[in-house]
Formats: C-alpha cells, structure tokens, sequence
C-alpha cells in the first residue's frame, strides 16, 4: 500500500463526476487490486466522515480511508510519482498494518455496492449507490 496523490489529469478526466473529492492535494491510499481486471483502487482519505462504508482511524469514527468515495485507476500515470503524501503518523500506523483487511472490506463494499443496485427502490441501497464513486466505474467493474 502507498499514500499518493493523483494527478490534475485525472480530476479533468472525471470532471463531471460530482461524487468524486476533486482536491489534487488530497491523499488517497493506492492499494491493489483485489481481482478486477487488474485495476488499481484509490481510497481516499477523509475526516468527516459520516456513514458506515469506512475504515475509521478514530475512536469517534469520523476519519480514515471513505470506500465511498474509492477510485479506479486505469492508468498508473495517473498517480503523482514526484511528490510525497504525508498524513498523520497515527493514521499511518493504523493503515499500514492494515493492507490485508483493507483489501477484505473493499471487496465487501464492491459487492455489496453491486447487490444494492438491483434493489434501489430501498433507501438504504439508493443512498449507498448515489453516494458512491463506483457508479462511474461499472465498465470496468463489468457491471452492465
């Protein structure tokens, strides 16, 4: 896992996606893929977040990596190569030790994303599936 920026390309690429945090300055935590189609996921971090699809680094549970907010990077030229990410050492330390379960609820939340679009007439699956940045990723997620 590695903490990165992405580049001003990306953000122009996905521009008319609102769902997506537009910072340029913000870090996402690049992990790699579970097992669809080779892509890399970004997750972004955050801290205020206020709904369950998290891995929280508080006790509060208002900040960590938003698997709401997760990207999928095509192209890792969209990845800043020259420019460290900082974030706090108390998030890093959490994060880092943490690759394999963060791997285990992203391929949760992908397939739970997946089964809530079929039944959107539900609050709780239209929320989920409005609010999420898998909705400009189904090609490659093979969902048609």
């Amino acid at each position: 896992m590695k903490f990165c920026f992405l580049t001003d390309e990306f953000f122009d690429l996905y521009k008319e996606c609102e769902e997506i945090e537009k910072k340029n300055n913000r870090p996402y935590a690049t992990v790699c893929l579970l097992k669809y189609n080779n892509f890399y996921f970004a997750i972004p971090i955050r801290h205020n977040i206020k709904h369950q699809y998290a891995i929280f680094t508080n006790k509060e549970k208002t900040k960590g990596l938003d698997l709401s907010k997760t990207l999928i990077i095509k192209n890792l030229n969209f990845v800043v190569q020259n420019r460290t990410a900082f974030i706090s050492q108390d998030e890093y330390n959490q994060l880092i030790q943490k690759e394999t379960f963060i791997i285990s609820k992203l391929n949760s939340y992908i397939k739970k994303y997946i089964k809530a679009l079929i039944h959107q007439n539900i609050k709780k699956n239209y929320l989920l599936c409005s609010m999420s940045c898998l909705k400009y990723f189904h090609k490659e997620l093979n969902i048609e």
